[in-house]
């Protein structure tokens, strides 16, 4: 079973052990969002953490939701107009911002078994940890870095 699935946190706004407890709660399944990523290897990201999806102009620095301005962190095509917006859970309001993506990512349900980490070296502060799924890599977030980069 891949640490990292487990291992993610939001700098305290989503604990370890929330977190791992919304992994491991359906019997060693887990429903998951594959976003692309402009310019590294698709995201894994567990669907318990996402609030939300909002259709958005993609070129924004923060989006509306529940009359809450929240934060924008991308990983969209540059050049694209119009994307969606994840809302990304928060212990509060004030926690929570939206990952912008090119489209609606693509859900999967995975067997934790299935997913193991690779051993490949992290050269980026958004990127926690590469995983192996069959013979493609995905990474996982960073929340914390993110979270930070766009001051929360």
């Amino acid at each position: 079973m891949s640490q990292a699935l487990v291992s993610i946190h939001t700098h305290d706004k989503i604990s370890q052990q929330e977190l791992q407890h919304l992994i491991t709660v359906s019997t060693g399944f887990i429903d998951a969002y594959i976003i692309d990523c402009y310019g590294k290897e698709p995201m894994l990201l567990p669907q318990n953490i996402v609030l939300s999806a909002l259709d958005s102009d993609r070129q924004v620095q923060s989006v509306e939701w529940h009359e809450a301005m929240l934060p924008v962190y991308s990983v969209s095509e540059p050049s694209d107009k119009n994307g969606v917006a994840l809302v990304i859970e928060g212990d509060e309001i004030t926690q929570r911002f939206a990952l912008m993506c090119n489209e609606m990512p693509k859900t999967v349900r995975i067997r934790i078994s299935e997913v193991v980490d690779a051993d490949l070296d992290v050269k980026d502060a958004a990127i926690f940890q590469y995983v192996r799924m069959g013979e493609k890599i995905y990474h996982i977030p960073n929340m914390a870095h993110i979270q930070a980069s766009i001051g929360l």
